[in-house]
């Protein structure tokens, strides 16, 4: 007896989609280690949802993550060919293989106290503020923001998130400057219940820094741009952005900060 024509397509989707599965190529890529772009493995991670949202649309890989590696690490990672990918790359010179179009975006901003009342909307009105920042920042935030902070003895720079957190809670600085999800990650860490995000005031007077993943070979590369670019044109890479940002804390209101409009 034949079997009806609709088993029979049921049978053949089974087929290809198993197919599919067996014969898709394995790669491994190595994530950064700092939260929330990155974390341990199961541990909500803003970077790593937007590469998994990528590779939706690239069924022909099956992606394994090495998870927290130093930015040090990760270019020797893959120059010494020990993964096929590294997120987080923001100069194809660093690698000896292909980079990829910009992926990771980094929303550096002024963060103040909503109380103080602090109107804030260029560099230049930084002028006379007390201010602490990430490590470098004097150097990466163009030279505008170098040459103010240069004059400005209430500068400093500290080396971990949570200390920027503290110092502009405590009211020991009027500015803190640095990337918003790291800035809320790490005030939420360290408040825990008494944590308020809506208490800040969001100053988007830095324009968006990008990085990209590294990979070994070209066509990775050149596959993940063309996925890319349906994985924008679906929404869901912002509404990502948007569901951390809320995950957060922070009012939808200020979710335009990371909106492509301002980019």
């Amino acid at each position: 007896m034949s079997l009806p024509d609709s088993f029979k397509f049921i049978l053949l989707f089974l087929v290809l989609l198993s197919s599919q599965t067996i014969y898709a190529k394995n790669i491994t890529i190595a994530l950064g280690n700092f939260e929330p772009m990155f974390a341990h493995e199961n541990q909500p991670s803003l970077f790593k949802d937007i590469i998994d949202g990528v590779f939706q649309y690239l069924p022909q890989y099956k992606v394994n993550y090495r998870y927290m590696v130093s930015n040090a690490r990760l270019t020797v990672e893959l120059n010494q060919k020990s993964v096929e990918g590294a997120a987080n790359v923001f100069s194809a010179e660093e690698i000896n293989g292909c980079l990829t179009d910009p992926v990771f975006r980094f929303t550096d901003v002024a963060i103040t106290l909503r109380k103080n009342n602090h109107r804030i909307s260029s560099v230049k009105e930084l002028k006379d503020k007390s201010i602490v920042s990430y490590q470098r920042a004097e150097h990466l935030l163009g030279r505008e923001f170098s040459q103010l902070v240069q004059a400005n003895q209430y500068y400093q720079e500290v080396a971990r998130p949570e200390e920027q957190a503290k110092l502009l809670t405590s009211e020991l600085v009027d500015v803190s400057i640095g990337d918003i999800y790291i800035f809320l990650h790490s005030l939420k860490a360290w408040q825990k219940d008494n944590y308020q995000p809506n208490s800040l005031k969001v100053h988007a007077i830095f324009p968006p820094v990008y990085s990209s993943i590294g990979f070994n070979e070209l066509s990775l590369c050149e596959d993940f741009n063309l996925a890319l670019t349906k994985y924008k044109n679906s929404g869901q890479y912002q509404k990502t952005y948007n569901r951390f940002l809320e995950s957060l804390g922070l009012k939808k209101e200020l979710l335009e900060l990371n909106s492509d409009k301002h980019h």
